[in-house]
């Protein structure tokens, strides 16, 4: 594979990318899978695309991803898997234009990581141009308290 390499750092970014518009513009991420893939339950870019606009019209949180432990297998010219953690952080907006001492916007307040998540994602490579081509929901590792309270009261429901 001559293009091992850049088809790597390709995923790498698109992982990186995706994250990140997660946090703002969820129903931009659409854009990074292919026409046919899927996602959780969700078959097609633009089922993928409808589900994360729902979800950005009704959470107004501050979302932040962290991404570490990225393995990045390519598979052959066209097709590549990956895995990472994604440590979400939430919090409620703060109100007003409170700023830090440099002078940078304060988003909000933190006190601890909401999850950390295992992601295993699958690519494929179409007309030069490496998309998401599956993402499996992601596997919970360590859930924050109030988090896991609350998948423990609705399984016992």
């Amino acid at each position: 594979m001559n293009n091992e390499f850049e088809a790597n750092k390709q995923c790498e970014q698109i992982i990186y990318k995706f994250l990140r518009v997660l946090e703002t513009e969820m129903g931009k991420v659409a854009d990074f899978f292919t026409k046919d893939a899927q996602f959780f339950n969700f078959d097609g870019r633009e089922k993928i695309r409808e589900h994360f606009s729902h979800i950005e019209t009704v959470d107004h949180n501050v979302n932040v991803n962290l991404s570490s432990n990225l393995i990045i297998d390519v598979l052959d010219e066209t097709h590549a898997v990956a895995t990472n953690y994604v440590t979400h952080y939430v919090s409620d907006p703060e109100p007003g234009d409170l700023k830090d001492p440099g002078g940078g916007s304060i988003s909000g307040e933190l006190a601890t990581a909401r999850s950390l998540t295992r992601w295993s994602w699958q690519f494929k490579c179409e007309e030069g141009k490496w998309l998401i081509s599956k993402l499996e929901y992601p596997e919970s590792v360590l859930l924050r308290e109030d988090v896991l309270n609350g998948v423990r009261d609705s399984s016992q429901k």
